[in-house]
């Protein structure tokens, strides 16, 4: 994980960390090494959901925010673990997901409407012990999505 306890380096240069990362334990792939994907948010547009249901899709986690505006009940389904691997490899050069478990995306939704949303799992997708998908009417709640197969049968927990 990214430590994000030292922003400035020994340059003096200030680092700032816009987004989260998250490798193997005890190891920061260097040199094109094999690590997990970093989604950066920083300046993107969130996603606003208007209807009862929609499928929740990689693209739209990477703005980091997805907004329900409706004003009644909202399904938000993630889209199946395939799906998202395939996402992954297609949106971002060199993405490594399709050979690498672990990789995790991080995102937030907001109930913005007259009624609540709940977040369900898709195909490949397992809500984690613990955890639950509701999000309460003006409300906001972080949700971590971490890929746990990603070969024969793509599977994914999701963490909220």
């Amino acid at each position: 994980m990214v430590d994000t306890s030292r922003r400035i380096d020994m340059t003096g240069n200030d680092v700032i960390v816009n987004s989260i990362s998250f490798s193997n334990p005890g190891s920061i792939p260097t040199g094109g090494a094999g690590g997990q994907i970093v989604l950066d948010t920083n300046g993107q547009t969130p996603v606003t959901v208007a209807g009862t249901s929609a499928t929740i899709t990689v693209a739209q986690m990477a703005t980091g925010l997805i907004i329900s505006s409706n004003a009644v009940a909202t399904t938000l389904t993630i889209d199946t673990a395939a799906n998202m691997l395939a996402s992954l490899a297609n949106l971002y050069s060199g993405a490594n997901a399709t050979t690498v478990g672990g990789t995790t995306l991080v995102f937030d939704v907001s109930s913005h409407g007259a009624a609540g949303v709940t977040v369900a799992v898709g195909t490949g997708g397992t809500l984690a012990s613990g955890s639950t998908g509701a999000v309460a009417t003006g409300t906001q709640k972080t949700f971590w999505l971490q890929f746990t197969n990603v070969t024969t049968a793509p599977a994914y927990n999701l963490y909220a």
